[in-house]
């Protein structure tokens, strides 16, 4: 999932067209391009310029593989099968059993155009359309407004804590919502609920969810019959040598093969390779898998960019996919260290921030007076540095989001070590000049 929406357009004007720039990327004239060298963007959460450039020698090698293919039958310029090419989905799951160092089957997976698309066909097929979304109470911004546009869903958040959701108050606010539905109104979709939630390296906070949490969460959506759904794009992104990547939570669902299932695993390739080829896969139980491979949008369509599927395949066969994971684990590790090393030498007296072992993101806590949107504002104008505020992560409306009013989120992604060194200063520098002056700024 991107972490901006669409910039550049305007209000519809006389002839009824909208103004449509010459955009070269998503970030493109928005407050937020990463791209604008006169400012150091630690907001969007995307791969950078040098780690992109990496992606041309494996498509070229891949592509004239897959190509050399084709020549014979040519299917994969065919409608596809809806799962997704079957040598795609097997290739991908000894992939992810590698990397997970845990069992990942072919039959359980879904090809995607990425973890929003991955979100949507979710919400389409599975939720019924006046259901309940429980969310984290601070989360992937863009998730929140993806929920709105489905209009007779209901949003609620849950407390959560540096060990992930709080399971005992999802408890009981699922309980509480559940009460309040007909049992006997349905429109034959399988789940009344959805918890979204990103338990490994979340965003915007970087915690991991422990292993007790994750346990409770299933129990619970077992005993409320709700589905989990997990945003899992920063999984394969480790950086720690002193333990094991964490755990999905679809494995901590051990369900036998004819059970139905609670947790759907949704994950991609834009944050581990490259956004722009726009393929992720979901990880489902086999009956909901079945439900998928059945749905009108994907059988009408042939499945979805079945090409981009068969490059990467050809991509994972050649190894190309393993040793470019390898090499941009060691990148953006160096780039966390840059980042949180900066923070810890240079932050201000009552500020503190949580250096996670994996993912895109560090979160900054702030004193609790603090205004980080005016804050942002400043250290943008004065030091020429800028982080997204803490509020924009809550589904919640003031005061409700209030509890992250003095937070910011950092991404590590697209700027070099010294770079992300550089601003951590200038924003520590900005910080500090802020809480001087007591925020009169």
């Amino acid at each position: 999932m991107s972490d901006v929406g669409d910039v550049g357009v305007g209000p519809v004007g006389r002839t009824g067209r909208i103004p449509d720039p010459p955009l070269k990327h998503l970030f493109d004239g928005d407050a937020t391009n990463v791209y604008n060298d006169e400012i150091c963007n630690l907001c969007a959460g995307t791969p950078g310029p040098d780690l992109l450039r990496l992606c041309t020698d494996i498509f070229a090698e891949a592509t004239a593989h897959r190509m050399e293919l084709e020549r014979k039958d040519a299917y994969l310029f065919q409608y596809g099968a809806t799962a997704g090419p079957h040598d795609f989905r097997e290739e991908l799951a000894l992939f992810l059993s590698k990397r997970y160092n845990d069992p990942v089957h072919k039959e359980d997976l879904i090809l995607t155009c990425g973890a929003t698309h991955g979100l949507q066909l979710i919400l389409n097929s599975f939720l019924e359309p006046d259901g309940v979304i429980f969310v984290e109470e601070v989360t992937y911004m863009i998730a929140i407004s993806v929920f709105r546009e489905f209009t007779g869903l209901k949003i609620v958040p849950v407390a959560f804590s540096e060990t992930g959701v709080v399971p005992e108050l999802l408890e009981r606010v699922a309980r509480e919502e559940k009460a309040l539905r007909d049992p006997a109104r349905s429109t034959g979709k399988p789940f009344w609920a959805v918890f979204y939630s990103i338990p490994v390296y979340h965003n915007p906070t970087g915690v991991c969810a422990s292993q007790e949490v994750c346990a409770e969460v299933v129990r619970v959506a077992r005993d409320l019959d709700f589905l989990v759904v997990c945003d899992d794009v920063y999984n394969l992104l480790h950086y720690s040598e002193a333990g094991p990547a964490p755990r999905r939570l679809f494995s901590v669902d051990h369900v036998d093969r004819a059970d139905p299932g609670h947790v759907i695993s949704n994950g991609s390739f834009s944050k581990i390779l490259a956004p722009g080829v726009r393929v992720g896969w979901l990880e489902a139980p086999g009956p909901l898998v079945q439900r998928l491979r059945t749905s009108g949008i994907l059988r009408s369509g042939g499945g979805v960019n079945a090409y981009m599927a068969g490059v990467l395949t050809s991509a994972l066969q050649l190894g190309l996919l393993d040793a470019h994971l390898d090499k941009l684990v060691a990148v953006l590790k160096g780039r966390m260290r840059a980042l949180c090393s900066a923070l810890a030498a240079t932050l201000p007296e009552g500020c503190s921030v949580r250096a996670p072992d994996g993912g895109y993101f560090v979160w900054l806590r702030l004193p609790a007076w603090v205004d980080a949107e005016r804050l942002h504002r400043f250290a943008r104008d004065a030091r020429r540095v800028s982080a997204f505020p803490g509020t924009i992560f809550s589904p919640a409306a003031a005061p409700a989001s209030d509890a992250y009013r003095h937070c910011l989120r950092l991404a590590i992604a697209f700027h070099d070590e010294q770079k992300l060194a550089a601003a951590a200063r200038d924003l520590c520098a900005a910080i500090a000049e802020f809480l001087q002056r007591g925020g009169d700024v």
